[in-house]
């Protein structure tokens, strides 16, 4: 893995998407992170988690007592579309784990959510396991914003995809990096620091082998997909 000189190479992301500064539409869009040209993209869910302890699924987090909320345990996987079928919210291209929030009018104690700006590693094993398979043979670029390096600098890494691994572990650099993409732009995946989940675009084969992984929870949408906590028009 090389760190690069120069954000060269990250240009052609600045230059494909939508300014959101300058975009009038009310709240982010898929487009706003991620270039304009891919014909598909989907969002992939950070895993939510049951925390065991709690018994009363009525319990929402800010009504909890101190010690409810001190410690949190780890227990069995819950996926976002059962989660939405359980409490009646309608499936939309929208739909995330703020869904919930904005249905139930805060957030359920018992759900640990995703991790906002990271993917865990079980997902990003994963996640590599895909894209591996439309990578071809070229390396990948990983960038790293000022707000994910200990350095507040903009940082560029270069080298395989399998080593995006070992980079979110360095001890300099905050978990996994918000942009990465192969040499041939054949696909961009984008982690913002506000979202507990990742955003990505490439061919129809890519996202349709993510959105059938046994192991990852995907949701298919589109460049103009609207992606912040009041994104979810349907289930208002």
């Amino acid at each position: 893995m090389d760190k690069l000189d120069s954000l060269e190479e990250y240009k052609w992301i600045r230059d494909e998407t939508v300014y959101f500064l300058t975009d009038e539409r009310q709240g982010s869009r898929v487009e706003n992170f991620l270039p304009k040209r891919f014909g598909h993209y989907c969002k992939i869910i950070h895993p939510l988690f049951r925390d065991p302890q709690i018994k009363d699924e009525r319990l929402l987090w800010r009504d909890c007592t101190p010690e409810q909320s001190s410690e949190i345990q780890l227990g069995e996987r819950l996926r976002l579309k059962e989660l939405a079928e359980k409490y009646d919210l309608k499936f939309s291209k929208e739909l995330s784990p703020a869904s919930l929030m904005n249905k139930l009018g805060g957030s359920p104690r018992y759900i640990i959510s995703g991790e906002e700006g990271e993917i865990e590693p079980d997902t990003l094993k994963a996640l590599v396991g895909v894209l591996q398979r439309f990578s071809g043979e070229g390396d990948c670029y990983f960038l790293y914003g000022l707000l994910k390096s200990a350095n507040y600098i903009d940082e560029l890494y270069h080298g395989e995809l399998a080593e995006v691994e070992e980079l979110a572990k360095r001890d300099h650099l905050c978990g996994t990096p918000p942009y990465w993409w192969p040499a041939d732009k054949s696909w961009c995946l984008y982690t913002d620091i506000d979202l507990n989940f990742s955003l990505i675009g490439g061919s129809s084969e890519l996202i349709e082998a993510l959105l059938t992984d046994d192991f990852l929870e995907c949701i298919e949408c589109d460049a103009t997909t609207r992606i912040d906590n009041l994104a979810d028009y349907t289930n208002k």
